[in-house]
């Protein structure tokens, strides 16, 4: 495990030359694509966890106002819910990037993200475990872990596609979140969904 974690405290201390170091690993696509479904496998039974150990976590009234937090009870349909979302994430930030005039290949964005899927895995471990220990430390902590990601992700990107800054990345990230949430509302309406049933 040690070449792992020296891996991941790594990548928070230097993102940029870490994520250089994981595209370097040249990882063909049969290994990621089971990477992927890997990670999204265990984020999604760690996602649900909560749920096992505090039954009562999500009552009535938070399944009517947010009924997506509704797939945490059925770890299946998360499952396929992160994994397909990966590698619709991973599509649109590659297509969109080469659009921006990015460079890089298909390999280097998915390496990238099914590692940052590894390390948000971890930090589910640590949320846990803190709810079991120190509850009001569980919150903050997994505030800090959004926030993190959030930053490893501009630099994954900004390091896959060969961007100049970070502000590149960030764009880059505005607009595919955008276009994936006005398709996806264009989807539903048309499935005849209501936006309040989202």
């Amino acid at each position: 495990m040690k070449p792992v974690i020296d891996l991941a405290v790594d990548t928070l201390r230097d993102p940029q030359g870490t994520a250089q170091r994981i595209i370097g690993w040249q990882l063909d696509r049969a290994t990621l694509y089971t990477a992927l479904f890997a990670v999204a496998a265990i984020n999604a039974i760690f996602a649900a966890t909560p749920l096992i150990l505090f039954p009562g976590a999500l009552d009535d009234a938070t399944r009517q106002a947010l009924p997506i937090l509704s797939l945490l009870e059925r770890p299946l349909i998360l499952f396929f819910f992160i994994a397909g979302g990966l590698v619709v994430m991973v599509q649109a930030l590659f297509w969109a990037g080469r659009a921006m005039g990015g460079h890089g290949e298909m390999a280097d964005m998915l390496v990238l993200l099914v590692w940052l899927q590894a390390l948000r895995a971890t930090a589910q471990i640590a949320v846990i475990v803190l709810n079991l220990a120190v509850p009001t430390l569980a919150g903050l902590f997994a505030l800090c872990v959004v926030v993190v990601t959030f930053w490893l992700l501009l630099h994954f990107i900004s390091a896959a596609l060969r961007f100049g800054s970070l502000f590149q990345a960030f764009g880059l990230l505005v607009a595919v979140v955008a276009g994936l949430f006005l398709g996806m509302m264009l989807i539903l309406t048309l499935m005849g969904v209501s936006a309040g049933g989202l």
